[in-house]
């Protein structure tokens, strides 16, 4: 081996090429970090906020479907919000275990609870969303609250931090939910949690940005008139799924839009199998994802992932062109080690605030490996394209 600054051409090309692309990538997720850290600290505590006497009255829609345990854990929290106005109603879905006991058990000491379900018989027509069409129509609430029984609320200042923000004009807030990492045990865990991170952080900044696409049913809240004047769920009744992502893609827009990133306003969601979970949101989300108000996320996404393939490229063509040049060498580390560097400093400032647990080495090989694994569950997502649909059988 020797050491050499005389090199070809081609080989100052590719590093400077990697260099260039380095650079292109970090600024790109240094201003996704900043613009995360500007809302947090200074949008989202400036803005005006309903006064107390002002709060709008709210219905809390409950989607249950065999979920005795986590309404016998967490129902109590959701009846323990400190808000002037509410009322809880839980639809259950059809469960064949305890559940309906137990909310039934807690309403004499709770008049604000009440209990409605989905009747079994019904065919040809998203479950989900019909328990919730039959919750909002019971509802008495100027604002609609949807969330799951298997979700704990953070704080009994949940209600209070998402309704304060309906001033006039706003019809839509968006919360934030996530799954509770700790129940992840399986392997696979931390890449689970980078990729649901990542998903997030590009919603999240969609919202910021004006062009709202995504919500979560775990922590969703709109007008319920405007569920009325939109029609409900009649222009996507066909599908299994998206009565959040499609459906907020339907009502939401960037002047009747906020998104609420307070820790206590956030929900903690609870699988028994948080692997099969992901897989299956995986699949839903990909599917849905081509029938949202937007593509630019999707695209500017793709678009740097290709940006740091090609850094790669460049870097190996180097090395390999030039392996017995220590100066190619020694370039090509400095600008790998400069770019593991840059990759997690940036991801741990933008995902701060989404309460993510804080990874580290891992970060860089998930972002290279993570257009792979989406390219993966597209194509599991063709053959299993129908799944999506409702039918005679569900």
């Amino acid at each position: 081996m020797y050491f050499s600054v005389i090199v070809p051409v081609y080989i100052y090309i590719l590093l400077g090429a990697a260099l260039l692309l380095t650079v292109v990538g970090a600024l790109w997720h240094w201003s996704q970090a900043r613009r995360m850290r500007r809302f947090v600290e200074q949008e989202e505590t400036g803005r005006d906020y309903l006064d107390e006497e002002q709060l709008p009255s709210v219905s809390v829609i409950v989607y249950a479907h065999n979920d005795a345990d986590s309404l016998e854990q967490f129902l109590p929290l959701m009846l323990e919000q400190d808000y002037p106005n509410y009322e809880v109603i839980v639809v259950d879905d059809g469960s064949y275990d305890n559940s309906r006991n137990i909310v039934s058990d807690m309403m004499p000491g709770n008049s604000h609870l009440h209990l409605s379900f989905s009747p079994a018989e019904t065919r040809s027509l998203s479950r989900k969303k019909l328990s919730l069409m039959i919750g909002i129509k019971a509802a008495k609430g100027e604002i609609i609250v949807t969330t799951n029984a298997n979700c704990r609320v953070m704080s009994n200042q949940w209600l209070r931090l998402l309704m304060r923000n309906f001033v006039p004009g706003i019809d839509v807030v968006l919360g934030y939910s996530h799954y509770h990492y700790s129940r992840d045990t399986k392997p696979g865990r931390y890449y689970r949690i980078y990729d649901t991170t990542v998903t997030a952080r590009q919603w999240v900044l969609s919202a910021i940005e004006g062009v709202p696409y995504r919500g979560v049913s775990d922590n969703l809240a709109y007008r319920r008139r405007l569920f009325f004047d939109n029609n409900g769920f009649s222009k996507s009744l066909d599908l299994r799924w998206g009565d959040d992502d499609v459906y907020v893609s339907e009502i939401a827009h960037g002047g009747n839009t906020r998104l609420e990133l307070c820790p206590e306003s956030q929900v903690q969601t609870y699988y028994d199998d948080v692997a099969h979970a992901h897989n299956r949101l995986k699949l839903r989300r990909d599917f849905t994802s081509r029938l949202v108000s937007t593509r630019t996320p999707f695209l500017m996404q793709g678009f740097y992932s290709t940006l740091n393939y090609l850094r790669l490229l460049c870097l190996v063509a180097a090395i390999v062109m030039d392996c017995a040049n220590g100066f190619t060498l020694a370039i090509a580390a400095v600008l790998l080690i400069a770019s593991w560097v840059l990759d997690i400093v940036l991801y741990r400032k933008s995902t701060a605030s989404l309460q993510a647990p804080r990874l580290v080495a891992s970060v860089p090989l998930f972002k290279a490996w993570r257009p792979v694994v989406n390219f993966f569950y597209r194509l599991r997502g063709i053959s299993t394209k129908q799944n999506n649909y409702t039918s005679i059988y569900d």
